[in-house]
Formats: structure tokens, C-alpha cells, sequence
């Protein structure tokens, strides 16, 4: 739920209730969900184009080449990692996936955070195998969990250019559907947004949300998209296409026509548009 507070001359911040109650006014990237992150594992099979976690652990951090981040490496040391109680909610995970390759080691960890009374965001462009397995068996800990899965567009052939190795819409639909009928919290994360048909995605997804349906832009996309091998048709039919979506007019077209529905909330790129 959001709650509007005025401050004078019209102006207004907005808080946000459920998961993240009691965290005061929204901040910016991931917290704006949770009060701190959690992984394990250094890269990520889906191979999306415009990952902030590879960009910087390649171009900033010098950890891995592009070839190797869609190769992971699990650090075991922190999947034995005792784990105690912290404050807030922890997004688990936030700079890799939660994928079939590592869901034995993932719910090694889930299982020791849990245990220590966390509350847990799964954030995830989910698996049907993985997301199944977690609704079966941790069902006494679903007041603990809530899922918000990634679904950027209703198009396969958008979704396999930006996220190669990742799940389709019908299985990440279906997944949400599977949580929210085994009475989890559930929640999308329509960030980064793929299409200017944002509206299709939200009516798709809203009758399986009990939380949120968050709506982004491709925030640094001149500095962020890996582009290497991409043909001159991939960036006629796919790339500008969405840079085009994210100019300001597209952009406050889509608040006016989805701001004040059911669950929708705007990530911090959209709010610095229209505010």
C-alpha cells in the first residue's frame, strides 16, 4: 500500500507499506526493497545484456571477463557460513539468479536465514523447477518470504534478446501463479522495462500479486548494455527501439495511463521523470 504525505506547495513523498514498512521514505536501487543484499556466487548463466552486476564486476572491479561471468563460480565458504538475524528484509540474491545450477546451495543458505527469523526478498527471472521446490517445501516459512520476479515484457522474442538463458514469460507467469496459489507474498519487478507495452504485462501479472508490481527504466544504458556481437538488425529491432521507449514523453505516458492502480509503484527512475 502507499501512503501519500504531503509537504507543502502540492509536493508529496511517498512511503511505502508491506515488506518494507517501517523503513521511512524510499531510497534509491535495492534498498528501496530491503535493508541489505545477500549472494553467494560470482556471475550468472542468464547472460542478460544489461546486468549491473557484470558490468561493474567486469568494468569496475577488474573480478571476471564477460566470458567468464556467464560461467559462475560458487564461494562455498559463504554457502557454510553460519547466518544470525539482521535487521530489515535481505534480498536473496541481487547480483546473481537463482537458477537449477546452484538451487542445492541457495537453499542451504535460505534455510539457515529462515531459521534465524529473516524476513527474505527472492528477486529472480524464476525457474519453474527452483520456484516450485520453494513454495513445497518451505510453506511454514511463507510469512518470512516474499517473491518479486523480473518480467520485463510479454514478448519471448524481446525477452531471449536482453536475457538469453533466461525463462520465458509463460514460465515466469506460471511461476507467479504457483506462489501466489500457495499463499505466498508475491510481487513483479517490471525493471528494466523491455517494451513500451508495459500496461499488457501489469494486466497479465495483477490478478497474481498480493504485494507490488514495480515499473524501471534501463537505468546507464550507453555504459551498461554489452552490445559485443550484436548484428546491425539486433540493434535496429531491439536496441533502439528501447532506448526510444525510455525518452520522457514514453515515460509519462505510462504513469498517466498505470500510476494509482493496484500494486503499481514507480522505481526511482521513472519518479525522477515525472515528479
Amino acid at each position: 500500500m502507499k501512503i501519500e504525505i504531503f509537504k507543502g506547495k502540492g509536493k508529496k513523498k511517498q512511503f511505502y507499506t508491506g515488506l518494507n514498512q517501517g523503513m521511512g521514505v524510499m531510497k534509491t536501487g535495492t534498498k528501496e526493497w530491503a535493508k541489505s543484499n545477500l549472494n553467494f556466487q560470482l556471475g550468472c548463466e542468464h547472460g542478460c545484456r544489461y546486468c549491473y552486476a557484470r558490468e561493474m564486476a567486469v568494468n569496475r572491479f577488474n573480478r571476471c571477463t564477460v566470458e567468464q561471468w556467464t560461467q559462475p563460480v560458487i564461494d562455498n565458504e559463504k554457502v557454510d557460513q553460519p547466518r544470525g538475524k539482521r535487521k530489515g528484509i535481505i534480498m536473496f540474491p541481487s547480483t546473481h539468479d537463482l537458477t537449477p545450477l546452484n538451487m542445492s546451495q541457495y537453499l542451504c543458505v535460505l534455510r539457515k536465514l529462515l531459521d534465524a527469523g529473516n524476513k527474505v526478498l527472492i528477486v529472480s527471472k524464476p525457474h519453474w523447477s527452483c520456484i516450485t521446490v520453494i513454495c513445497d517445501f518451505y510453506t511454514e516459512f511463507r510469512d518470512q518470504i516474499m517473491f518479486r520476479f523480473t518480467i520485463g515484457s510479454m514478448n519471448d522474442e524481446i525477452l531471449s534478446f536482453w536475457e538469453p538463458e533466461a525463462p520465458n514469460f509463460a514460465e515466469r507467469l506460471a511461476c507467479l501463479q504457483y506462489a501466489f496459489q500457495r499463499g505466498f507474498k508475491t510481487s513483479v519487478s517490471c525493471e528494466p522495462y523491455l517494451d513500451p507495452y508495459v500496461v499488457y504485462t501489469y494486466t497479465a501479472c495483477k490478478g497474481y500479486l498480493t504485494d507490488s508490481f514495480w515499473i524501471g527504466k534501463l537505468k546507464h544504458f550507453d555504459r551498461r548494455v554489452d552490445l559485443s556481437g550484436i548484428s546491425t538488425e539486433e540493434i535496429e529491432k531491439f536496441v533502439k527501439p528501447l532506448k526510444a521507449a525510455q525518452g520522457d514523453d514514453i515515460v509519462k505516458s505510462m504513469y498517466r495511463l498505470l500510476d494509482g492502480r493496484p500494486f503499481v509503484q514507480w522505481k526511482d527512475s521513472i519518479r525522477k521523470v515525472v515528479q
